[in-house]
């Protein structure tokens, strides 16, 4: 089991695909050619990690799971 949890913007998404490439089993494309989540533990965490960094539009958030404390992108300090 993950012990990341995912979240999506599908509003910041604009389908560049590099989560796809990154993590295939993971991430798919949905109608709109949007990104959606297809199987959230379809590769290791590492892989996962690595996708959501890999977007340029930040529209993969990676959240522990146990601790609820987003992992990246980093939370934004006032």
């Amino acid at each position: 089991m993950s012990q990341y949890r995912i979240e999506l913007n599908q509003t910041k998404c604009q389908s560049y695909g590099k989560c796809l490439a990154t993590a295939p089993a993971v991430f798919a494309w949905n109608e709109k050619r949007k990104v959606r989540l297809n199987d959230p533990q379809g590769a290791p965490d590492e892989a996962i990690l690595k996708a959501a960094k890999s977007c340029p539009y930040r529209a993969i958030a990676v959240i522990d799971a146990a601790s609820e404390a987003q992992i990246f992108p980093p939370p934004h300090k006032p």
